[in-house]
């Protein structure tokens, strides 16, 4: 049997709405994301195991794993032998770190590493949008990309190969926190103004222009102080119970930034330091997330999709 994991990610990363995306790591090495599980069978068969498992759907047509195998087998690879396909569904549900990408993400790479197609990165990039589209309803690569390739990503249509990397600073401490509990994708977007003004849309251009060129030359510090949501942030704060007063709170504990985590409602805190990350999530476990919630102080994950010994 062969295993394919798959980190989870950050999407908007704060500036670059629907544009930019992180895939992250716990430093305590903890694998955050799905990992699917592949062998030869005599038949198809799929299932869905893992602590989050019992929140998808029963039926598994209506999975998106099992989507992607059925789809694969007639659009991609019709001739692949027949699988045991096993999706460990480690992330929960509308937690705004990437969930749907990540079953997409490892099970299309586990699917052309056994079925030897040898798909071009775009290809799969793309095949992947195409899935992430059922969940979100439009095609997002701000999840998609990071969880295939890792690190921070500038990902489009528009962008070659679908992909930028950028570096980042080796001191950046990312803690992100769940709460515990979900927050609909749908929903989340369906709170979002319909329209910008031109200062708004020349603003927005600037800022994450800007935040791209300053990592690209490794001012790091100067791209932090353009770390500013004012395209979805405002619009989701209301849906996420505990968000403004985290604002508020963690810069006092040293983070350098606090925002939503793709659609929310997890919470993300960029920390320059290891100790501050500590306290930071000391507060949140203490203030923001509860029983069913969770938090881990990450790094970026440079490794990105990866088949697990």
């Amino acid at each position: 049997m062969r295993k394919f994991f798959a980190p989870a990610s950050i999407g908007n990363f704060c500036v670059g709405f629907d544009s930019l995306g992180a895939a992250i790591a716990p430093v305590d090495e903890q694998l955050l994301g799905d990992i699917v599980h592949i062998e030869e069978a005599e038949q198809d068969t799929f299932q869905c195991i893992g602590e989050y498992a019992h929140k998808l759907p029963s039926n598994q047509e209506e999975n998106l794993a099992f989507q992607c195998l059925t789809h694969f087998r007639a659009h991609v690879k019709a001739d692949m032998p027949s699988v045991s396909l096993t999706l460990e569904k480690r992330l929960p549900i509308g937690s705004g770190l990437g969930s749907s990408a990540c079953s997409v993400v490892a099970t299309f790479a586990a699917l052309n590493a056994y079925s030897g197609t040898a798909l071009s990165q775009v290809q799969m990039i793309e095949l992947m949008a195409d899935f992430e589209a059922k969940v979100s309803g439009a095609r997002h690569y701000d999840n998609i990309t990071p969880c295939y390739l890792g690190g921070l990503q500038l990902t489009s249509e528009i962008v070659p190969d679908r992909a930028i990397a950028l570096p980042t600073s080796p001191d950046w401490h990312i803690v992100v926190a769940f709460p515990g509990f979900a927050l609909n994708t749908a929903q989340a977007r369906a709170v979002l103004p319909s329209s910008l003004s031109l200062g708004q849309s020349v603003g927005f251009a600037q800022r994450l222009a800007t935040y791209t060129a300053l990592l690209q030359q490794k001012r790091f510090n100067n791209a932090l102080a353009l770390m500013q949501d004012t395209i979805a942030e405002p619009s989701r704060v209301p849906l996420i119970k505990g968000f403004a007063e985290a604002q508020l709170s963690l810069p006092e504990l040293g983070a350098e930034v606090v925002s939503i985590s793709g659609a929310g409602p997890t919470l993300f805190a960029l920390c320059t330091s290891f100790e501050s990350a500590k306290r930071c999530e000391g507060w949140l476990n203490a203030n923001y997330v509860d029983e069913n919630g969770f938090s881990h102080i990450c790094k970026f994950d440079n490794q990105g999709t990866r088949e697990l010994a």
